[in-house]
């Protein structure tokens, strides 16, 4: 584990480098540049939260925040795993001419998409502002450890799936099925309130990403801060940690020979 840790302050300026080189590769000649992070998500919440505030029966005002601080820590963490797969092919080139640390590129897809996740929660919180100033207040400070939390859920699974995809490569398909099928089940474009009501609280109690996206939203919409959100807080906070250092474990492992896997 030590290694894992050592390799990344080792080539930390090439890391630093590559996510800058990634930012500007992405938005060059773009004529809106990274307000495209900022209108993507945006508009995906306005036409998604106007049309299920009909099916629901919600005023669009009340429904389109939650989605939007709900879809943005979302395409981070899908954003991630999709990295992950192919963060080492990515990087062949790099692997087999340089001898720089290969638990780097899994870092950068998620160091990428963690400045694209922070540019989208500057636009909700701009719109938050003007659609419900009185829900701004100090509670909404948690919103910083919470995205520390989402930072390191990204790496644990960006980890993962680059581990996994190097010995199976027809993981990459399989992961944006499960994560397909995890969007659904996971409270993004409706509340918790309504599966409650129908007795299903069961499905998102059980969904680990619930818990990703709570620790982000929660804080981000004003939500009074409680006991159980503290205590939801703690045991995410934690588990995450934990599986944060068993898939640096695991990267080390797979990291022997990696060149020759590729």
């Amino acid at each position: 584990m030590n290694n894992y840790f050592k390799g990344l302050y080792k080539d930390r300026y090439v890391l630093v480098s590559l996510v800058k080189q990634d930012l500007q590769m992405k938005y060059n000649r773009s004529v809106l540049g990274v307000a495209w992070q900022l209108i993507t998500p945006l508009g995906l919440s306005i036409i998604i939260g106007s049309i299920y505030a009909i099916i629901y029966g919600m005023e669009p005002s009340g429904l389109i925040p939650v989605l939007f601080s709900g879809l943005n820590p979302w395409l981070f963490i899908s954003g991630s795993a999709d990295g992950g797969t192919s963060a080492y092919i990515n990087a062949e080139g790099y692997l087999k001419q340089t001898q720089v640390s290969p638990q780097i590129f899994p870092i950068r897809v998620v160091l990428v998409a963690f400045v694209n996740l922070i540019y989208s929660m500057i636009a909700f919180f701009l719109v938050y502002l003007v659609l419900s100033p009185s829900s701004f207040g100090l509670q909404m400070l948690w919103f910083f450890p919470g995205m520390i939390v989402i930072l390191l859920a990204g790496m644990t699974i960006a980890n993962l799936s680059s581990a996994i995809t190097i010995h199976f490569r027809d993981f990459q398909p399989l992961q944006s099925l499960l994560l397909q099928g995890l969007f659904y089940i996971t409270p993004i474009i409706y509340t918790t309130a309504m599966m409650d009501e129908r007795g299903y609280s069961i499905v998102y109690r059980i969904n680990p990403f619930y818990y990703f996206i709570n620790v982000v939203r929660t804080p981000a919409l004003g939500t009074a801060v409680n006991a159980q959100f503290l205590q939801e807080f703690g045991c995410v906070f934690v588990v995450t940690l934990i599986a944060f250092l068993i898939s640096a474990v695991l990267t080390m492992k797979n990291n022997h020979g990696i060149a020759m896997k590729l």
